[in-house]
């Protein structure tokens, strides 16, 4: 599951710095001495190491004891039941030692803050990643909590009417759709609040040991847009009849001129055990 380190116990920089210490030493003795006779010890030395250590084993103990984080940059398309699955081919190491914390403590709170999902298509792929979510990494949710804006609405089409990745006139009709797709799709119960968010979009899943964070650059109202062809007329009472329904999307910002994809930057951290 994971890649080994072979080859990259020193990193360039340190196996560089240790050679040109042995070889200033060795010069002393013998003027024949070069910093190739250095470098094959230092690659020899490595090999032994790397050899009687369990370097895999390290890096693991290291990961769980203080955590780590991750950035990248989605430049692909993708289906709207995928978008886990697509996060996942990036760092696929990490997220596999993610995925088998949760695995072995699956009891989790879950946060999610957006100020701009504001269109169906938003919705319907905020609730399929929340299922996708706990189906991959074998959650129980103790809680779903989820904070959306009232801002950024646009009063210019009917509703039922609207393609699904048009924004909605007023933040009631985002609501009432996104408690569909949430009971729908998801079925948990969770709690939804409609007030001013503290953050852009992030998203928090909580055990009673780790902390997993994952916050996209537009990566749910704004990253994604509707290819065309089947899906590219599709409407909100229509959607409403078909919610099982995977919508091929296309990435905006990989498309654009000034970005290069949807970043994103992942991290998992370590609770501070309470002292109860």
């Amino acid at each position: 599951m994971y890649e080994p380190m072979e080859g990259r116990w020193l990193i360039p920089i340190q196996k560089e710095k240790i050679t040109k210490m042995i070889t200033e030493y060795f010069h002393r003795a013998s003027a024949d001495w070069d910093s190739g006779d250095s470098r094959r010890i230092v690659n020899i030395v490595e090999k032994l190491v790397f050899n009687s250590i369990d370097v895999h084993l390290l890096n693991r103990q290291s990961m769980a004891k203080d955590g780590f984080s991750f950035s990248f940059s989605v430049t692909q398309g993708m289906c709207s039941d995928e978008l886990l699955d697509l996060l996942m081919e990036y760092h696929s190491d990490k997220w596999h030692f993610i995925q088998e914390i949760f695995m072995q403590d699956g009891q989790v709170d879950l946060l999610y803050e957006d100020r701009y999902i504001n269109s169906p298509i938003g919705c319907l792929i905020l609730a399929q990643f929340i299922r996708r979510l706990r189906d991959l990494f074998k959650l129980q949710f103790r809680s779903i909590e989820i904070v959306l804006s009232r801002k950024d609405f646009r009063v210019l089409f009917d509703d039922k009417t609207l393609k699904i990745d048009r924004k909605f006139s007023f933040p009631e009709n985002r609501d009432s759709f996104f408690q569909l797709c949430m009971d729908k799709i998801v079925g948990n119960p969770y709690s939804l609040h409609v007030r001013n968010t503290k953050h852009a979009r992030t998203l928090i899943v909580r055990n009673g040991t780790y902390e997993l964070s994952i916050s996209p650059d537009g990566g749910i109202s704004h990253g994604w847009g509707i290819e065309n062809g089947i899906h590219s007329n599709l409407t909100v009472d229509v959607l409403k009849e078909n919610l099982d329904i995977n919508i091929h999307c296309f990435n905006r910002p990989a498309h654009s001129f000034d970005r290069k994809g949807i970043p994103y930057v992942v991290s998992l951290s370590r609770l501070e055990k309470s002292d109860d």
